[in-house]
């Protein structure tokens, strides 16, 4: 693989591990029990941590990476240990996204289709993607001749010869989870997760992960795979390549046919401890006596050197993740260390032991070479522009803050030049203060990164006054090093101040525009002027009740937004879970945002009569809002259901659940919104046979020409925007059978037509 890290020396770090003791159990086996306590046993002194420089080195060889990563393995852990002696656990974590990648492009018609002349973005509609350019993954995707569609282990595969039809083509078992495809002319790639326990000891693939027939011998307990395959025959899509990728996916991007997708890794190691084991006769002591608090520290100790030894013995390839590629019955291992770890980089003074990692894959290419590059770090978040691939993750890791609360949450800001097809190159990192939202939160615009950050303390729940949150938005340039020659993401220009003691819920930025969301108990619009990256502005604030979850630009005039109304539409406090709220706002005067109009929807008239909350899955997923704007109409799933039960004339009690699952469709000008009309999918759950399966939602919608078609676990039905008639749909029937040994899955297609 090539290198694409600046080379660097590989950073020192800081401090390093202080020696450990060498005690290796409580009791020495002989003598008065009570005697055999070892006082004060040696923990070693604790080591600072320090979030250090954001900036990726690359390791100088595989030594340097092995050190580098056991000694983190090895005070993580030891943390841990040393926390239980206190009998107090903080559990922490990180930020993850899971959405994905590919652009919706004009794909092979199945053979008999006309000559290919439907338009995305004209004449269909796509993904709702975060920017123009750049695809991202999602279980539907079209090219406005086909639906491809994720379900149940399945990919479905659905022709349209003329809109408002439409006709199963094919149903291809998929291993593992589906969860996002990635689709380029004739090709697709379908991304599924894998657990560990779910593959099958014979298979070669075991071997391969470490199954040794213990419990804990699975190398990581999550698989990435990729299927490609050739969809140029709907009827008979052909699997090209597999691979399997250790870690959990991520998200990816595809712009101009390069796939660049994210996975992060945290990988098993056999036998390393991080609890305390103790004697029988632990239990017999006070529950606050001294004997207890003595024997834990022991027990600590002796976990502290058991980890030690354990390290010693292992190697670096147990403790990096690996790509396993299945070529007929055999299963080949691309080990991901290479001949010198030039792949990896790590920040300066970085203590972790988590790996996020870039594959590289072109579709356009006859042979789909890939290629990876490995960032030793935290959970990340993706943005993608056409041009540029930022990762950001938290500087810390939540182990950091025990003993160190001196600490304050910061983000790093890693940024790839992808503006060569097939390329990834690193081009420098940044830090802010603070934490990050989503990939909203996130942004480059003419060379510049902006993100909007939320700071303060309000994590830290053992501290008496921590400090109070605080949102910013910070503008970004790379400037190189005069010095090192190595270029950093410096920070150019801020605004601060934005909503105290309150947190971002939303955020978008439009070109020289930002719009930033808050809430505690009311919604407050915030309009920030970027046309001066150097010293953005506040230029606007507008309370409104409720919150905005997501925002989507119309025009420099409007927005729109969805999220929830307010409880109490007097008082404006609290949350209304049985609507979803539209709100539509005049940004015309930027300085001076006004709110336009509201509608709230719900899928019952009365939400009241025992219904379930309400819910759409567009306030939290983008890809779930649909607005074609040829017709100015928006399309949002919407979800209920609630318990029905009776007793029969022998007093039997007997019980059901009504599910609702409907898509609403709404008229959208800049001066107002108006139901335009509704799809329902209730029917295709009015029976038990689905029940088994818990998605009874419309999940996704497509405008195609004058029809929009909605898409469900149940099926997917074609409504005529003008009259709202159905004209055609298509159910899907499923029946499952388990045993402890396969799952076997069968799907019927049933025509409208002919049903």
């Amino acid at each position: 693989m090539r290198q694409n890290f600046t080379t660097s020396t590989l950073a020192i770090f800081l401090v390093l591990l202080m020696g450990m003791s060498g005690c290796t159990g409580v009791f020495d086996g002989s003598g008065d029990e009570e005697e055999q306590i070892i006082l004060n046993p040696d923990l070693g002194e604790q080591t600072k941590r320090s979030i250090g420089s954001p900036n990726l080195l690359t390791y100088s060889d595989c030594n340097d990476l092995e050190e580098s990563l056991k000694l983190s393995i090895e005070e993580e852990t030891r943390t841990s240990l040393i926390q239980a002696i206190d009998e107090v656990y903080y559990w922490g974590g990180g930020w993850m996204e899971d959405d994905m990648v590919m652009e919706s492009s004009d794909g092979d018609a199945s053979p008999s289709s006309a000559p290919k002349t439907r338009t995305e973005g004209s004449d269909f509609s796509g993904t709702n993607n975060q920017e123009q350019g750049v695809d991202e993954a999602d279980f539907v995707k079209t090219d406005g001749y086909h639906i491809y569609f994720l379900d149940n282990g399945l990919l479905h595969i659905m022709d349209i010869p003329e809109f408002g039809e439409i006709e199963h083509a094919s149903s291809t078992e998929i291993e593992g989870t589906p969860v996002a495809m990635m689709l380029n002319d004739d090709r697709l790639v379908v991304v599924s997760t894998i657990s560990s326990w779910g593959i099958n000891q014979e298979d070669p693939l075991a071997e391969a992960m470490g199954w040794g027939g213990e419990w804990n011998s699975w190398r990581t307990s999550t698989l990435t795979k990729f299927t490609v395959y050739n969809v140029s025959n709907s009827s008979d899509p052909v699997e090209n390549r597999e691979l399997y990728i250790e870690g959990n996916y991520m998200t990816a991007r595809e712009v101009d046919g390069t796939v660049r997708t994210v996975t992060h890794a945290w990988m098993n190691i056999p036998d390393l401890r991080t609890w305390l084991e103790y004697p029988d006769n632990y239990w017999d002591y006070d529950y606050d006596g001294e004997e207890r608090k003595v024997i834990r520290q022991q027990a600590a100790a002796a976990a502290i050197s058991h980890n030690q030894k354990v390290l010693e013995e292992i190697s670096l390839e147990d403790i990096l993740p690996q790509v396993h590629e299945r070529i007929g019955n055999q299963i080949i291992t691309h080990h991901m260390n290479g001949d010198d770890c030039s792949d990896f980089a790590a920040p300066e003074s970085a203590l972790n032991r988590g790996y996020t990692s870039i594959f590289t894959i072109d579709l356009v290419s006859e042979d789909l070479n890939f290629e990876a590059d490995h960032i030793v770090g935290n959970w990340p978040l993706v943005y993608s522009s056409q041009d540029t691939l930022i990762i950001t993750e938290n500087a810390w890791d939540w182990w950091w803050f025990w003993g160190n609360d001196g600490i304050d949450e910061a983000t790093n800001i890693h940024s790839f030049d992808i503006s060569e097809s097939g390329e990834t190159k690193y081009s420098g990192s940044g830090r802010v203060e603070g934490t990050i939202q989503n990939q909203f939160s996130i942004s480059e615009h003419e060379d510049v990164v902006r993100v909007a950050t939320t700071t303060g303390q309000w994590g830290r729940w053992w501290m008496e006054n921590p400090e109070p949150m605080e949102s910013h938005v910070i503008t970004l340039s790379l400037t190189e090093n005069s010095t090192t020659g190595q270029s950093n993401l410096l920070e150019i220009g801020r605004v601060d101040g934005i909503a105290y003691n309150e947190t971002i819920w939303s955020a978008r930025f439009v070109e020289d525009r930002a719009y930033i969301v808050t809430f505690q108990n009311m919604d407050p619009l915030w309009t920030i002027d970027l046309s001066n990256q150097s010293s953005p502005r506040i230029m606007g604030e507008l309370e409104v009740p409720g919150v905005s979850t997501y925002i989507h630009p119309l025009s420099d005039e409007a927005i729109l937004t969805i999220g929830l109304g307010p409880a109490d539409e007097e008082t404006g406090l609290g949350l209304d879970w049985g609507h979803t709220r539209l709100s539509l706002f005049n940004v015309s005067n930027f300085s001076d945002p006004q709110l336009t109009q509201t509608l709230s929807l719900s899928p019952v008239e009365n939400p009241d009569e025992g219904w379930s909350w309400a819910w759409s899955e567009a306030t939290w997923e983008h890809k779930a809002f649909q607005y074609w704007e040829p017709k100015g109409m928006l399309a949002i799933p919407m979800n209920t259901y609630r318990y029905d039960y009776y007793y029969d004339d022998a007093g039997h009690y007997h019980y059901d659940y009504d599910w609702v699952s409907k898509l609403m469709i709404v008229n959208v000008t800049e001066s107002g919104l108006e139901l335009h009309g509704e799809v329902n999918h209730s029917q295709f759950y009015e029976t038990d046979e689905n029940h088994w399966w818990s998605s009874y939602n419309i999940r996704r919608s497509i405008f195609m020409g004058d029809y929009i078609y909605a898409i469900s676990h149940g099926g997917i039905s074609v409504t005529h925007l003008d009259s709202l008639e159905e004209t055609d749909s298509h159910q899907f029937t499923f029946s499952n059978s388990n045993s402890a040994d396969e799952t076997s899955s069968e799907v019927t297609v049933e025509d409208k037509d002919e049903s």
